[in-house]
């Protein structure tokens, strides 16, 4: 992340003000004004709509945002389907999400929030266009917050993550931060990063408890979208806690590859409704799944549950430094990683992560392909996000198999997570304020010399795991024309160059973490 604080400034240049700055928000924003934030927390707070339908509501703004990076006066019309709806809200493999997500946009489009058709989204611009008879809380509610009439640049990422399903006191957190500290300043170019936000403050505004709202912000802490800022106990009494937001949180790539997305525009341009067969819809979090197949279709056998395992998840050691400080009580981690003992260090540590999936392997609860382990890492990046003890929804998510509890938030991070593993971190060229030109440009890390049949089976595989496709290679097939033996010399290459790049990089042994 680019940013910058108040330093000297040479004469050429007019002063900056106080505060961290950012030239940039990683994977884009939308901009969405404070009113229709206020107003969709409002409608979820008086009851109106569900918890599960505020993430519908998010989910619709980040379905908005992506058409307008489309090609503008093209002949088709955006299309809106329930299935992106389920790939950001989360499921796959229940027979009543599809009946409980069209439920949930009616509800919506009946009280005016927001409608989602087939070929447009339309938002509440304010609260006159909803079909409610008393609104007069939302008025008190509204008069609490400052810059009532300015836009939020709201970082995409985050809009996932919101959709994916934060904790209510974690959402609370997020959207108090970003009215407060999120700003983009036309005069300096830039974003501040950084503003004071007390938690009582939170509390009263958004009608969650004191305690929701220290966890909530504690574990945005721990998964690092707030940097917590140095400030005196008189300005932390007076003004509240002061933290930044990471820009460059989540750094997963929002586009896809050129060879995922020519194969991808093939197969839809040839109406493949056989692709998504496997992909019904879920219960969107909600509850525990009812009747039906859970099976993930990635996986050729379903791993069997384990028996009762024990104690599993957070250990209960708290200190008064962390009390005072208001970060909820971490366990300490053990030496060695242990799944049926899952500690919340372990899902932030992809080593130890690795160490988790080959005793889940030995124990029949995952696969030893790289679909299970991305599921595996998947599950972790959604106990770190969902619940209050994580290493226990952890387990429980690996030994039932929960796969349609994933989200699109949830896959992208894990992606990240694995691609940084093989070819280590990415490094951007800093800037500074002057613009590209003046700043430092430190040697960025050389993309993988892959060769065109490596690059397509790559996004082969990839476009597979997000359909619930068995088998990649009809991917190759229809969209390629490739034969059997050509998908396989070019998958054996790939996976011959990812391993060697793992041992080289990181010397990891590859065997254990179940990639040969």
């Amino acid at each position: 992340m680019t940013t910058h604080t108040n330093t000297l400034n040479t004469p050429n240049e007019s002063p900056k003000p106080q505060g961290v700055w950012t030239d940039r928000i990683a994977g884009r924003y939308r901009a969405i004004p404070v009113r229709q934030l206020v107003m969709a927390w409002w409608c979820y707070q008086e009851g109106h709509i569900s918890f599960r339908q505020l993430r519908v509501y998010m989910a619709a703004h980040e379905m908005a945002e992506r058409r307008r990076y489309t090609k503008p006066g093209g002949r088709t019309k955006p299309s809106y389907s329930t299935g992106e709806l389920k790939a950001l809200v989360g499921g796959r493999g229940s027979d009543s999400a599809d009946a409980a997500l069209s439920a949930d946009i009616r509800r919506l489009a009946r009280i005016g929030l927001v409608s989602i058709a087939g070929h447009a989204i339309g938002f509440a611009e304010a609260i006159d266009e909803i079909a409610l008879d008393d609104v007069s809380g939302f008025h008190d509610m509204l008069e609490k917050v400052p810059h009532q009439r300015r836009t939020v640049p709201v970082p995409r990422r985050v809009i996932r993550a919101m959709a994916a399903g934060f904790t209510r006191g974690m959402t609370a957190v997020v959207l108090a931060t970003l009215i407060r500290s999120l700003f983009w300043h036309k005069a300096q170019g830039a974003f501040r990063t950084d503003g004071r936000t007390k938690r009582e403050w939170i509390a009263d505004v958004f009608g969650v408890s004191l305690r929701s709202v220290t966890e909530g912000r504690a574990r945005l802490i721990d998964l690092g979208w707030l940097v917590p800022q140095e400030t005196s106990q008189f300005l932390l009494n007076r003004y509240g806690a002061h933290d930044q937001v990471n820009t460059d949180w989540s750094a997963a790539d929002a586009e896809i590859g050129a060879g995922e997305a020519s194969v991808a525009a093939q197969v839809e341009s040839a109406s493949l409704s056989v692709v998504f067969r496997g992909e019904s819809a879920s219960p969107l979090n909600r509850s525990l799944p009812q009747e039906g197949n859970q099976f993930n279709n990635r996986t050729s056998v379903r791993p069997p549950k384990l028996g009762r395992a024990g104690p599993s998840g957070v250990l209960i050691d708290s200190t008064l430094e962390m009390k005072k400080a208001g970060h909820r009580p971490r366990p300490k981690s053990p030496s060695s990683p242990n799944i049926r003992n899952v500690v919340f260090d372990d899902l932030n540590d992809i080593h130890r992560l690795l160490e988790l999936h080959t005793q889940a392997v030995g124990l029949g609860l995952s696969s030893s392909s790289q679909a299970g382990l991305l599921d595996f890492v998947c599950f972790a990046e959604r106990a770190r996000s969902k619940g209050k003890k994580a290493g226990a929804l952890f387990f429980w998510l690996v030994n039932n198999n929960k796969t349609e509890f994933i989200t699109q938030s949830d896959e992208d991070q894990a992606s990240r997570r694995l691609r940084e593993l093989m070819n280590g971190p990415s490094v951007k060229p800093q800037q500074r304020w002057g613009g590209q030109g003046e700043g430092a440009h430190p040697e960025l890390v050389p993309e993988p010399e892959f060769t065109d049949d490596e690059r397509l089976a790559s996004a082969c595989i990839r476009a597979a795991q997000r359909a619930n496709l068995d088998d990649p290679f009809y991917f190759a097939r229809i969209g390629k024309g490739w034969s059997r033996d050509r998908w396989d010399k070019a998958v054996r290459s790939l996976e011959e160059r990812e391993l060697a790049r793992l041992r080289q990089s990181h010397g990891v042994n590859c065997e254990r973490v179940g990639l040969e």
